[in-house]
């Protein structure tokens, strides 16, 4: 586990930059538009051409890239493992060009499709029309960031993609800082942002350039002799059952996209806004350590080492458990603070954010087994086994549009996200069974102790963050006799932050004092994270090693 939480713990703190200044970027659309007709309507729009993105490019194509990728690099070496990354590229391009040109041409369809014509308001579609329009060209965009993300990933140079999205959040923060500043219509700021957000893609997409071209890679698109490929014919072959799986799963977004817009003002944005914070942990650890799992079981299934393969996945679990539990119980209990911290100001006030906070929790509690399904589905992929996370995901979703269908009405926009949850436990389930069968026994913790051991680590947080939640109220409260709304925000951030500190300080001393695996490395990681940096620093200087290549 050492060598997956040193490698896992750097490409952390990397998405860790991306995802906190996400939820800034977050923020800022918050205060410009809210939580209302406006947020929504931009919800909408920038979900259609983020369902192709994740369904084409980012979900599919990326599980069935790196195996491949690896494969041939490991058979027919590195000149035809680039080879075929141009010809994905070229592929890639063609098709999702394609897909981008039919979704500006038949905008207003797609929008009354995804949000039921949000129940008669024709200006709330219009305005989702032409932000569609604005963001289609996004698809392309990030579909080639994918591929070359894939390609850094495979040659373990997993910073730079990591770092990508930052500068895609950093471009659409300066852009809305030009828009808090101009001032003007919401409506066309909001059509602003929209442009805004297909040259965010552009930059996260040209930013990789360097990074492959240092390495020797020429990241230009080829088509000829695409169809003729057998690794491009591997790689379709596997996508295609994770394009069904993953078609389940965005079938499912879109139908609680419908249910919430039929729910009035609102509850479409809750929902992004609560996700958004929802995947920050996953982000910083389940992503993390999925990117390095997949790239390690990969190069383990090239040389059909099970054995090695099985380990590795144990070690991606445990980790897993260890770091997303304890976000999700955090999260559970100071969703209340949290969402207040980050978005309760300007157009988002004190209604939205309970209403937002009870969705985070809703959502709270799948965070684990949805970081899990990430560590264990690539095994799948690399053993060429592509039906069982096709079949686990179309679990997953019959189980989350029952639950919804029967009681979005009821429970409104928090009872969607928990059917999110109720999905992702199925998903896990269902892995975890068909591993045991297909791949062979894969052990989380070494035994009952350290479950134990993890079981009190996590008591001890949520104890902390109850009290801690208390404490933040009454300060606030303190703090509003008299205060500027700005100085009960900073106390308010202040004292969630001390509260934060204090429980993971009391958390992970725990798991380091009583012996859980990784415990103690997870103690001192800060610091080695910050040498390893300065290192790399100076080495960069000195013209030595690729500061880029994470290695073990």
């Amino acid at each position: 586990m050492a060598s997956t939480l040193r490698q896992s713990g750097a490409l952390s703190a990397a998405v860790l930059t991306s995802r906190v200044l996400g939820l800034v970027r977050e923020a800022l659309f918050a205060a410009l538009f809210g939580a209302g007709v406006l947020a929504d309507a931009y919800q909408v729009a920038f979900r259609i051409p983020n369902l192709l993105r994740d369904l084409f490019a980012e979900g599919a194509l990326s599980s069935a890239f790196v195996p491949t990728f690896a494969a041939v690099r490991e058979g027919q070496g590195e000149a035809a493992a680039r080879r075929l990354a141009n010809l994905v590229l070229g592929g890639v391009l063609l098709a999702t060009g394609a897909i981008a040109a039919l979704g500006i041409l038949y905008a207003e369809a797609v929008v009354r499709a995804i949000s039921a014509g949000f129940a008669g308001d024709a200006a709330k579609v219009a305005l989702a029309v032409d932000a569609t329009r604005l963001m289609m060209p996004l698809l392309p965009l990030v579909s080639v960031a994918a591929v070359w993300m894939g390609v850094l990933n495979a040659e373990r140079r997993f910073l730079v993609p990591a770092f990508a999205p930052a500068v895609f959040n950093l471009v659409l923060l300066a852009a809305g800082t030009v828009l808090w500043w101009h001032g003007g219509a919401a409506e066309q700021r909001l059509l602003w942002w929209s442009a805004a957000t297909t040259l965010a893609g552009a930059a996260q997409a040209g930013v990789q350039v360097p990074a492959l071209w240092r390495m020797g890679a020429r990241p230009l698109p080829r088509l000829r002799g695409l169809l003729r490929d057998a690794g491009v014919r591997r790689i379709v072959r596997l996508m295609a059952p994770a394009v069904l799986g993953l078609a389940a799963v965005q079938l499912n977004v879109f139908v609680n996209t419908r249910f919430a817009s039929e729910l009035g003002d609102g509850p479409v944005a809750q929902l992004s806004y609560a996700f958004r914070l929802f995947y920050l942990p996953i982000g910083m650890f389940g992503v993390a350590l999925a990117t390095v799992t997949t790239t390690k079981v990969a190069e383990d299934a090239a040389r059909a080492d099970v054995e090695g393969l099985s380990r590795r996945t144990g070690e991606g679990l445990s980790a897993a458990w260890m770091l997303t539990a304890a976000s999700a119980v955090g999260l559970f209990v100071l969703a209340d603070p949290i969402v207040a911290t980050i978005f309760e100001r300007g157009r988002f006030s004190a209604a939205d954010t309970a209403a937002t906070a009870d969705v985070l929790r809703a959502y709270a509690v799948g965070l684990l087994p949805y970081s899990l399904v990430k560590i264990l589905a690539p095994a799948f992929y690399a053993t060429n086994r592509p039906r069982i996370p096709l079949a686990a995901s179309v679990a997953a979703v019959a189980v989350n549009l029952g639950f919804n269908a029967a009681t979005y009405r009821v429970l409104g926009a928090p009872g969607i996200a928990f059917g999110t949850t109720l999905g992702a436990f199925v998903n896990v389930g269902v892995l975890r069974l068909a591993y045991a069968r297909h791949i062979g026994p894969v052990r989380t913790f070494r035994d009952g102790r350290d479950l134990a051991v993890l079981l009190g680590a996590l008591g001890m947080l949520a104890g902390i963050s109850v009290v801690g939640a208390a404490a933040i109220d009454a300060s606030v409260a303190w703090a509003g006799h008299g205060a500027s709304p700005v100085a009960v925000r900073f106390v308010r951030a202040v004292v969630l932050a001390g509260v934060i500190a204090v429980a993971a300080w009391a958390y992970v001393g725990i798991l380091a004092r009583l012996g859980y695996p990784g415990g103690a490395l997870l103690a001192t990681l800060p610091r080695r994270l910050i040498g390893r940096l300065r290192g790399r620093g100076r080495t960069g200087a000195d013209g030595g090693d690729d500061p880029d290549r994470t290695v073990e």
